[in-house]
């Protein structure tokens, strides 16, 4: 048992672990096996191993920390290791893997030929290893006794030279100095010179000028402790550069034997593999938003500088490894769920607004897009989340809105004075008839003077209901709670403080509302603006094609509520003087303005637009010109804000 190579395999799952015991049972290997990485490492101490299989993702100690555990104390013979994972990785969590000591990877359900074919190639070159060190044993014993036994020159020189010429990897044997004394058939393909060419040559002929100081400091390492291993590179005759990995041992005071592998390939890979993670953290941090790189299972694996200071961290390990989902508020974990369905679905989903939490706890409005990331068969990897804060946008928004609201006030005083004046007036009228029926007798009839007390009251609470609505409508209401309301109700409200208005103006307002419709989540109040917006903006566009057109004579507007399923809808017709198609496509951008110079602010769509994406609905504006226009808002009943 002790001559057999031995394999660690190491998983968390007992049936994993008897599923591999049954393949590699079969193998001539001592098989040491274990459920934890504290349990492998504590099973193999003083132990070499030909080969570790390890499965990635396990509790307490993953793949990649047991991989690196493993090889810290072994500095002569470190562990190839092959990690067993369920999920396809991107290039930078490859390159982690191969960091840790990695020599390959394979994907579950594992197939039992290609795990077998993996297996045998290590148990190879395992027991080529120990070939070599075996015979660089026997080398160091004939080159003692050469130095010793005279009568055994010759059949040692024959033994030692069949040694050197049947090993894989090239072989060296120096003095103290780097002269070459001895090379093997396989150290002059390396280099591409003969055997008598390299001679006549010492390292420090076909070392690179960038390795030169690290060749002479493995020199002196091998003479002062006996041994050292190092990467180097080498001038090949043609005059390309290659890079060797070199083992060597000093075998006498004066003789040196060294063992080099060509692992140029291994190292482009790496040079490429590190090239390529530069470009990709330059173009990550070169973006002004922050970039999130998380996984299927909503792991933070990557993230830029930018995102760093969104999220208020200091080091991305205040992030990274952390679960994606805790920075996001209970009540906006919805949205989060939608986007990263829709990612899947779609590949791409853009400008989402929701709420994001920093380390501090603190909340900032942020915008999300999300990009879903796939490997070469199309396998999704992960997800990329691009995250903007646009708190201060939002803040210049809600005083956007204010200050349309307030300028719609302004339009609508004088219809709003005539609302109160009216009540005012009877009020007048009914304490001038008291006054004349006083005046006729002694005594008022109690009856008459309470018919004429309630009438007072009346258009006095009605006076109070209308100066408490514009009251209401003109605060910014951003602290208002979210409650269940009556579109109806809303859109009733926000007449209230105009049909004066179009009654002075002879504009027919005539009004179809269902009134079977359900409830909807939202801000009543930003919704009367949307109303009132979308109205005066028919009452513009009919006023407009009257100055126009002499000859018409009717100006309509009319606004309709019916349900649909689960969708409620809302649509404002005018028969005005409608929109043409080059401005169709730009009215809902802010300042954008089809008026004259000097009439409306060029916000009210825009503002439109953006309380109705708040309340996740949808508004879509056809027009024809000198036909009219017509504005649809569709909401979804299900939906929650």
């Amino acid at each position: 048992m002790k001559n057999l190579p031995t394999l660690l395999i190491v998983d968390d799952s007992k049936e994993n672990l008897l599923f591999l015991e049954a393949v590699i049972g079969k193998l001539n290997v001592n098989l040491i096996q274990a459920l934890s990485g504290s349990n492998a490492l504590e099973k193999v101490k003083g132990i070499e191993l030909a080969l570790a299989l390890i499965d990635i993702r396990m509790p307490e100690m993953n793949g990649y920390e047991l991989a690196i555990k493993l090889n810290e104390e072994r500095s002569d013979h470190k562990v190839p290791v092959i990690f067993l994972t369920a999920t396809y990785f991107d290039e930078i969590e490859v390159f982690k893997g191969y960091d840790s000591g990695a020599v390959d990877y394979i994907f579950k359900p594992l197939n039992r030929h290609i795990l077998l074919s993996k297996i045998n190639v290590f148990i190879d070159l395992f027991n080529q290893k120990q070939k070599i060190i075996s015979d660089a044993v026997l080398l160091k014993d004939y080159i003692n006794e050469l130095a010793t036994v005279n009568t055994s020159l010759r059949k040692s020189e024959e033994r030692y030279r069949s040694y050197i010429d049947n090993a894989p990897d090239g072989v060296f044997v120096t003095d103290e100095t780097g002269r070459y004394i001895e090379v093997n058939e396989a150290a002059s393909r390396m280099t591409g010179y003969s055997k008598n060419e390299l001679l006549k040559m010492s390292i420090y002929d076909i070392v690179s000028e960038e390795s030169k100081d690290i060749s002479l400091a493995h020199l002196r390492q091998v003479v002062n402790t006996g041994t050292s291993r190092v990467e180097m590179l080498y001038k090949h005759k043609n005059g390309t550069l290659r890079w060797w990995a070199i083992e060597a041992d000093k075998l006498s005071e004066t003789l040196i034997l060294g063992f080099a592998k060509d692992i140029n390939e291994r190292k482009m890979a790496e040079q490429t593999l590190k090239v390529s993670e530069e470009k990709y953290r330059t173009l990550l941090n070169a973006s002004p938003d922050g970039i999130l790189l998380i996984d299927m299972k909503e792991t933070i694996i990557e993230v830029s500088e930018i995102g760093l200071e969104l999220f208020g961290a200091n080091t991305r390990n205040e992030l990274v490894d952390k679960d994606f989902s805790i920075f996001v508020p209970p009540d906006e974990k919805n949205i989060l769920t939608d986007i990263l369905e829709k990612t899947m679905n779609e590949g791409l989903v853009q400008n989402v607004e929701m709420k994001i939490k920093k380390i501090n706890q603190s909340l900032f409005a942020g915008e999300i897009s999300a990009t879903l990331i796939q490997g070469p068969d199309g396998a999704p990897l992960s997800f990329m989340i691009i995250i903007r804060d646009i708190s201060q946008r939002k803040k210049i928004e809600t005083k956007q809105m204010h200050a349309d609201r307030m300028a719609n006030l302004g339009e609508m005083a004088s219809g709003i004075a005539h609302e109160i004046n009216q009540p005012l007036n009877i009020i007048s009228m009914v304490m001038d008839k008291i006054l004349i029926e006083s005046a006729k007798t002694e005594t008022i009839n109690i009856e008459f003077l309470k018919n004429k007390s309630d009438k007072i009251f009346e258009n006095i609470t009605r006076i109070k209901n209308i100066i408490d609505h514009i009251r209401a409508f003109s605060r910014s209401h951003d602290d208002y709670i979210l409650t269940a309301f009556d579109i109806n109700l809303s859109i009733k409200n926000a007449i209230s403080m105009m049909a004066e208005q179009f009654k002075h103006l002879g504009i027919n307002l005539n009004l179809r509302l269902d009134k079977q419709i359900s409830q909807i989540i939202g801000n009543t109040y930003k919704f009367e603006q949307v109303i009132v917006n979308l109205l005066t903006n028919a009452k513009d566009a009919v006023i407009e094609k009257k100055n126009r057109q002499k000859d018409y004579s009717e100006m309509k507007v009319e606004i309709r509520t019916y349900q649909d399923n689960q969708f409620l809808i809302v649509e404002i017709t005018d028969n005005g003087i409608g929109i043409g198609d080059e401005d169709i496509h730009n009215i809902m951008l802010p300042f954008y303005s089809t008026k004259e110079e000097g009439k409306g602010t060029g916000l009210g769509l825009s503002i439109c637009y953006q309380i109705i994406n708040e309340m996740k609905g949808t508004i879509d504006i056809t027009s024809e010109r000198v036909i009219g226009t017509k504005v649809k808002i569709v909401l979804n009943i299900q939906k929650r804000i």
